[in-house]
């Protein structure tokens, strides 16, 4: 996938009229898709992932994203300030957009009029098993050039809950700058990595480990400066996070670009030492009990 800044044509607006026209008549998100019998994502109208039912995001049968307090959002900022938060936590939708399902994806679209004069179209696939992707086209249509354009997204992994192993989540960052990923693994070693896809160089990637919160937004312009590094943040109930610097988008312009969840389950070995340390465990409390 190519980080894009192309000029509006008329094809483009006839197609998100369409949108527009088809998404009035259709039955509002909550929407799910579902891939490879195993991997599946349910999608609010403001593009963030469901709270309300079985699935939010999930792989195996193990739920990823949809327990305790949830949390899953965007933020988007431009000029030096804040535009748009879109937080599940609030359940508001600030750019004004509508899902619906096209085949085996979900299509986010503002709706004609709505977004304050920023255009949104989101899409949701599955490309494949235990991967969910996501495109972003945002849309300058403000009537001025923007400057400083920046894109945030983020979510609270608590993969451990189905299985008593409480909130908390190993929390590493993997890759920097167009590789960005960063990764949240339970303590039985289910893992969710969320992940850059785009290839051209959207001025700056960076991926964020919040240390003080599991489930509020953070500004892209805070991750941004903040610059943190490879490495492995320790085990705690906090957010992941991917923040994009996407520079001057001029008005009537737009700009694509990408990001995916990949979950994965333990390797053999992991399980193997789970048992052989919560027996342990169960034998230390036994001999206690016994002495």
């Amino acid at each position: 996938m190519k980080f894009e800044l192309k000029k509006n044509c008329l094809a483009q607006v006839v197609a998100i009229a369409l949108c527009g026209s088809f998404v009035s008549a259709a039955q509002a998100a909550p929407i799910t898709i579902n891939g490879f019998g195993t991997t599946s994502a349910t999608i609010d109208d403001a593009g963030y992932f469901h709270s309300g039912g079985p699935t939010g995001l999930s792989f195996n049968g193990r739920e990823f994203v949809n327990h305790g307090t949830f949390a899953s959002n965007w933020s988007l900022n431009a000029n030096g300030a804040s535009v748009a938060v879109a937080d599940q936590v609030l359940g508001n939708n600030p750019l004004a957009t509508t899902a619906f399902g096209v085949g085996g994806s979900i299509s986010i679209v503002t709706n004609l009029g709505g977004g304050g004069g920023w255009g949104l179209v989101e899409t949701v696939t599955i490309p494949a098993d235990g991967h969910v992707a996501v495109q972003i086209q945002l849309t300058n249509n403000t009537g001025a050039n923007a400057t400083g354009v920046q894109w945030g997204v983020g979510f609270d992994p608590d993969q451990g809950i189905p299985v008593g192993l409480g909130f908390g989540t190993t929390n590493e960052i993997l890759a920097l700058g167009n590789s960005s990923a960063v990764r949240a693994t339970s303590l039985d070693g289910w893992s969710v990595t969320l992940h850059n896809t785009t290839s051209a160089a959207a001025f700056t990637v960076a991926p964020y480990i919040d240390p003080f919160s599991c489930c509020s937004p953070v500004d892209p312009a805070f991750m941004l400066a903040a610059a943190q590094g490879i490495g492995n943040y320790g085990f705690a109930d906090n957010s992941i996070n991917l923040a994009y610097e996407l520079g001057a988008i001029p008005n009537g312009h737009s700009v694509t670009f990408g990001y995916e969840y990949v979950m994965a389950v333990p390797e053999p070995e992991t399980y193997a030492m789970l048992l052989a340390g919560l027996g342990l465990i169960g034998f230390s409390a036994r001999r206690r009990r016994a002495v």
